[in-house]
């Protein structure tokens, strides 16, 4: 509050309110001396009036006596006496008045008191006894003309004086007016005028606009505060602006860095098909990483086992010109930086997933304390996430591992009950053949040959078959359209009519699940087709009510027989096996109006999850 009082000791509305009350107190004064100066004026004319009268009253005297009224001239005596000792004169008779109506005064009451009045009195008590004093009547008639005049004069000079005096007040409140409307238009209209251009200003986005009011008024305090204000309000805009263009440049940043690495991701996912490019997935962290800094990388990958990294991968604006070692050959991800006392940052991102070690990332910057926050994020999540394409990479080549060693033993299941018994039983025969001969039994020699011919046609057909189901695959289209291919395939090759109702859209199967299905439809028809003799082939696929799949393989032909091995045990034993893979169960059955029923039954893997 002190302060406050400080800054508002010259305060402009002291300096008005002084002003207006110098004006009224100006114009109280002058209506006061006006008062008073007329108030003394108004007895002047009673004065001139009254002093007019007495020249009258001396010619009705003299008038008087000259026409032997002695009486009457009595009574004008007394009467001039009473009008020379009236109130109005009582001024005059104690000498306040003005010196020279004071003289004038004097002089003619002195003449009438001691010189015309006594003369008068003994003209009229003795007439005809001394002269008439017509001169010493003239000389008062004169004397009163001159007070008269006396009068006048002083009427006047207070009527000049009320003149002066107003006239003095009017210049007075001129210069009083003149100076609060200066004092208003310097103070007040002009400071005004810069503060509502400076809200103006600082409206329309000016922060940085000052004022230039001087003094230690309230206008100039608020001037102060508005400056205050406005730098304030400047270094919080700049400071935002700088903010915000800082958080523009790390949303741009981490918009780079999110849509590398979604690259990466993206890359990863489809590694499968071909191997990560590490140099160029380096190069763009590198680039990225190192943009505003001097970082150097590195990429080594160890195997599960290895005790040196069997690839180290560098940027290529790098060149490791001051690596020592020429191979990598006891190197344990140290080269290409081998002159380590050089650099304060040695930063490793270990390349790990499920407590599996595939190798690291170092970053080596000179002259530098410690990666900024997002630097490492980044790092750590290029390493997250080669662990992961490595890991993905290791678990595919452990799947296709574990499938090619499925397949192997299906077919080498395959081949142990077609082909080799096939063999097998072509064997046994040529011993016979070879018996018969030694024995000279020729005549057995022929039904041998007979079957040996059509074990031999047998195997080769066998061995066709099993080389069109090790071919069997399914392409983009998946299972509808490799069975639509297959159901094509069939109807080309043979005069029945074979016909699918797919109805698994909806239905997500898995890839083994898919290759299962498919080898099982073909061998059911291909058996249908081969050996039932019939018209049709009817092939259903679909979804039980308790969600289990079901496929339906049926023909219109002669029926199964009782011992179906002996005719086609490869096949069946291919469906058995498929149907064992799938977790179902199979069934082949004679249908009552004629024909052969494949009938198979599995729960598909995603219900499991």
């Amino acid at each position: 509050m002190e302060s406050i009082k400080q800054d508002y000791s010259h305060s402009v509305m002291n300096h008005i309110t002084l002003s207006l009350v110098s004006l009224i107190g100006i114009g109280l004064i002058t209506i006061f001396i006006s008062f008073w100066v007329t108030e003394l004026a108004d007895q002047d004319a009673q004065a001139i009036n009254l002093s007019g009268s007495m020249r009258m009253q001396t010619y009705h005297v003299g008038l008087a006596l000259k026409d032997n009224k002695n009486d009457q001239a009595l009574a004008y005596i007394e009467k001039l006496d009473n009008t020379w000792n009236h109130s109005l004169f009582a001024l005059q008779r104690e000498g306040n008045s003005s010196q020279a109506l004071n003289s004038a005064f004097h002089q003619a009451h002195s003449h009438w008191r001691e010189t015309l009045r006594p003369l008068l009195l003994d003209l009229a008590h003795t007439p005809n006894v001394i002269p008439f004093p017509i001169a010493l009547i003239d000389k008062q008639v004169d004397l009163t003309d001159e007070l008269v005049n006396r009068f006048q004069q002083a009427a006047e000079s207070k009527i000049r004086d009320l003149r002066f005096v107003q006239l003095f007040a009017l210049f007075i409140v001129m210069g009083v007016g003149s100076l609060v409307v200066y004092l208003i238009r310097d103070r007040v209209e002009k400071p005004l005028l810069q503060l509502t251009q400076a809200a103006h200003r600082i409206g329309k986005g000016d922060f940085g606009h000052q004022v230039d009011i001087d003094g230690r008024d309230e206008l100039g305090l608020l001037g102060a505060t508005i400056n205050r204000m406005s730098t304030s309000i400047s270094q919080m805009y700049d400071e935002m602006e700088s903010q915000v263009k800082q958080r523009t440049l790390e949303l741009r940043r981490n918009n780079t860095i999110l849509e590398f690495l979604f690259s990466t991701a993206r890359k990863i996912l489809y590694s499968h098909n071909q191997p990560l490019n590490y140099q160029g997935l380096l190069d763009e962290l590198s680039q990225l990483a190192g943009s505003d800094s001097d970082l150097e990388l590195e990429l080594c990958l160890f195997t599960v086992k290895g005790d040196r990294p069997y690839l180290q991968v560098t940027p290529r604006h790098y060149t490791p010109s001051d690596c020592s070692k020429r191979s990598c050959e006891q190197c344990h991800g140290e080269a290409p930086f081998c002159l380590l006392d050089k650099y304060r940052l040695n930063e490793k991102f270990p390349i790990t997933r499920e407590e599996t070690h595939y190798g690291v990332i170092n970053v080596r910057g000179k002259d530098m304390l410690s990666l900024a926050p997002w630097q490492e994020q980044l790092f750590r999540s290029v390493a997250d996430q080669l662990a992961l394409a490595l890991s993905l990479s290791a678990q595919q080549e452990q799947q296709h591992r574990l499938a090619m060693l499925n397949e192997r033993s299906v077919i080498a299941r395959e081949l142990h009950d077609s082909l080799a018994q096939s063999l097998s039983y072509l064997k046994i025969q040529v011993t016979r053949l070879q018996k018969s001969n030694d024995k000279e039994r020729y005549d057995l020699q022929q039904p041998i040959i007979d079957e040996l011919r059509e074990g031999l046609s047998a195997a080769y057909r066998h061995l066709r078959e099993l080389l069109t189901t090790f071919r069997l695959k399914i392409d983009t289209g998946g299972l509808n359209e490799a069975l639509q291919c297959t159901v094509a395939t069939l109807n080309e090759r043979s005069d029945m009519q074979v016909d699918l109702h797919y109805q698994l859209a909806n239905i997500p199967l898995s890839p083994t699940e898919e290759i299962h299905l498919l080898q099982i439809v073909r061998e059911a028809s291909q058996n249908a087709v081969n050996h039932s003799n019939g018209r049709q082939v009817d092939i259903t696929l679909h979804q039980l009510r308790d969600e289990s799949i079901e496929l339906i393989v049926d023909d219109d032909g002669i029926g199964i027989s009782d011992s179906p091995e002996k005719l086609n045990h490869y096949g069946l034993a291919i469906i058995n096996e498929r149907a064992r893979h799938l977790g179902g169960d199979v069934n082949i059955v004679a249908r009552s109006n004629g024909g052969t029923r494949v009938l198979l039954h599995f729960k598909p893997s995603f219900l499991a999850a």
